[in-house]
C-alpha cells in the first residue's frame, strides 16, 4: 500500500503546506499493517523533522514507530523511510520532497536501491514452503520471485516459459496475489491451488483454462497477498529479482535471463 501521495520532485514548503493540513494532509498506511524493516542508522533527529513530519502525515503518532529517519546523502536533506515510502525534509523542516536522488557520476539511483534493500529483506524472511516453486533439475543460478494470479493472462504466458528459465538454472519462486481481492473468484481458485497435493501442477492446469477441485485448507494465499501489497506489488506478473528490483509486468524469458546474467543477480 503506498503511503505517500507521489509529489514528484517538486519542493514544498511546509508553512503554507500546514494551514490546510486537517483536510489535505497526506495519507498513511493502516496500523493494522506490518511496517517493512528499514535499515535505520543512529543518530540525533532535529525537532524539526520530527514537527514536520506530523504536519504533513496523517496519524503520525502512531506509525512512528515504522519510521526510520537518517541523514540523506545530500548535505542538508534528511531521509524518511515509511514502508515502500521515501520522501527527503530540509534540516530546519521548512521543506519536503518525494522522488528519486541519482549519484551523477555512477547514474545509480540511490533512493531506489533502499527500498530495493528493504523489499530484499522482506522476503527473505518468507518460508519457501509456503510457495510454489518450480527449479532446475541442475545448478540453481539465479532466483525470480514472482507474484501471480491464475486469471491473468500475462502470468499464464510467462509461466509457458518457466520450463525454460529452469534450463537456464533460474529457480521461479510463485507468491499468490490475487488482483482481484480476497473475496473473488480468483482468490478461492488460488487456495484451491496452494492447497493441491500436487502444486505446481494445479496451478499449470488453472493456468491453462482447466479446473481443479475446489478445496480449502489452512493456507497462506491471504498472508502472501497482503505482502505484495506490503512492498509495491500493484499489478501481476511482478518480478522480483534477488536484490530486490522489481519488474512489473511480463518479460520474455530470454530477455529475462539475459537480464540476470548481465547483472549477476
Amino acid at each position: 500500500m503506498r503511503i505517500l501521495i507521489t509529489l514528484g520532485v517538486t519542493l514544498f514548503s511546509v508553512a503554507s503546506f500546514a494551514a490546510d493540513a486537517q483536510t489535505d494532509a497526506l495519507p498513511t498506511t493502516s496500523t493494522t499493517e506490518a511496517p517493512i524493516s528499514m535499515p535505520v542508522k543512529t543518530t540525533a533527529v532535529p525537532d524539526a523533522i520530527v514537527a514536520t513530519l506530523k504536519t504533513i502525515l496523517r496519524d503520525y503518532d502512531s506509525i512512528k514507530n515504522s519510521i526510520s529517519i537518517s541523514p540523506a546523502v545530500i548535505g542538508g536533506l534528511y531521509e524518511v523511510a515509511i514502508g515502500m515510502e521515501v520522501l527527503y525534509i530540509s534540516a530546519d523542516g521548512q521543506y519536503f520532497m518525494t522522488g528519486s536522488i541519482h549519484n551523477a557520476a555512477t547514474r545509480e539511483d540511490v533512493t531506489a536501491n533502499k527500498l530495493n534493500a528493504a523489499r530484499k529483506a522482506t522476503l527473505s524472511k518468507v518460508d519457501e514452503k509456503d510457495l510454489i516453486v518450480f527449479a532446475p533439475k541442475g545448478e540453481t543460478k539465479f532466483t525470480v520471485d514472482i507474484f501471480t494470479d491464475v486469471d491473468c493472462p500475462y502470468c499464464s504466458k510467462i509461466h509457458n516459459e518457466v520450463k525454460e528459465l529452469n534450463a537456464k538454472g533460474v529457480k521461479v519462486r510463485y507468491f499468490a496475489y490475487p488482483r482481484a481481492g480476497i473475496t473473488s473468484n480468483t482468490y478461492k481458485k488460488m487456495v484451491s491451488v496452494w492447497c493441491a497435493k500436487d502444486q505446481q501442477q494445479a496451478l499449470t492446469d488453472v493456468k491453462a483454462g482447466k479446473d481443479i477441485p475446489e478445496t480449502t485448507c489452512n493456507n497462506p494465499v491471504i498472508k502472501l497477498y497482503a505482502l505484495g501489497q506490503e512492498i509495491g506489488v500493484t499489478g501481476t506478473p511482478a518480478i522480483v529479482l534477488s536484490n530486490g528490483e522489481i519488474i512489473p509486468g511480463y518479460v520474455p524469458a530470454d530477455r529475462l535471463i539475459t537480464h540476470l546474467e548481465s547483472a549477476n543477480l
